[in-house]
């Protein structure tokens, strides 16, 4: 929104090919219609919900959403049948959670919102299941406690190199890859003195 404000919307469509991409395409539009209440995150899923219900021929999405407020220095986040946001913050990686239902899945859902401190040096790291449910040989996924770890292991890269260290380490894992692999890292250094 500013130079101080900063919303971060991911999501994830069922399926693959033509129809998952058009409703990504709807689900797109959605996310941008809600613009002027940036803000909040619960209130932007709740109306993307009405949205698309109803409109995804079966096709369910997860998302998730982060409004980051340098001035008030808090976030604040929601997420739709989406993993949870990952935080970094003194070396440690907490989990965030705050999920409702998935997108499209039932009509007159309201979805709730954490609001939570920012602190400087505080890293965040938003993205899909294909991460997580990425298998190697024997079948074993991923998981949870692996991103973990390589989120971890991100302290000292810039965003963008984490972000290919992190995938980079997942497709060492798998045999194939099978699902998108969509990561997202936001820093937050904190407000620059007046």
């Amino acid at each position: 929104m500013d130079s101080d404000r900063l919303g971060l919307f991911i999501a994830d469509v069922s399926g693959h090919g033509v129809p998952a991409a058009l409703i990504a395409s709807m689900v797109k539009m959605a996310a941008i219609s809600q613009r002027d209440h940036a803000e909040n995150p619960a209130q932007i899923l709740s109306a993307m919900n009405r949205a698309l219900c109803g409109n995804t021929q079966g096709q369910y999405v997860t998302a998730a959403y982060a409004w980051i407020d340098g001035a008030k220095k808090e976030v604040r986040y929601a997420a739709a049948g989406h993993p949870s946001m990952l935080l970094l913050r003194d070396g440690a990686v907490r989990e965030i959670a705050e999920n409702g239902l998935l997108l499209a899945a039932v009509d007159g859902i309201v979805y709730t919102e954490k609001t939570m401190t920012l602190l400087p040096g505080d890293r965040f790291l938003l993205y899909t299941d294909g991460l997580v449910e990425a298998r190697n040989q024997a079948g074993e996924m991923f998981g949870e406690a692996s991103l973990s770890a390589a989120f971890a292991q991100s302290a000292g890269l810039s965003p963008s190199d984490a972000v290919n260290e992190i995938v980079a380490k997942v497709q060492g894992w798998a045999r194939s890859q099978d699902d998108d692999l969509t990561v997202l890292v936001c820093d937050y250094r904190g407000l620059e003195p007046a």
